[in-house]
């Protein structure tokens, strides 16, 4: 059995270095009533530790929606009332590209949790 991958401590998108916080889940629940959530301010992503712990595509799956606030941010998507679908789906798929490009240990982790 392959050695565990651990998620990284931070992401790396565009000139930004996005923090990967994991939090007990007792306060991810009860305080938060949320898996996840995205802080801009101090660029920075709250994560339910249990679920990345157990791993597999429920955690993947957190992180990859936790990182499409971060673009939806950085590219001031909700911003501008003229994104149609196309804009904003473009600006997903390139960012979320540049992640897996500028983050590999990322990939690696998330490949592993996949299979």
């Amino acid at each position: 059995m392959p050695k565990k991958v651990e998620l990284p401590e931070f992401i790396r998108l565009s000139h930004y270095r996005i923090t990967l916080e994991q939090i007990s889940s007792q306060i991810s629940e009860e305080c938060a009533e949320q898996q996840g959530s995205f802080h801009s301010r101090s660029m920075r992503i709250y994560l339910d530790r249990g679920i990345i712990e157990e791993g597999g595509s429920i955690a993947v799956d957190l992180v990859k929606h936790e990182l499409f606030h971060a673009i939806f941010y950085v590219r001031q998507l909700g911003s501008d009332g003229n994104k149609n679908e196309e804009d904003i789906v473009n600006g997903m798929a390139t960012h979320y590209t540049e992640i897996e490009k500028n983050n590999p240990d990322y990939v690696i982790w998330k490949l592993q949790n996949l299979n």
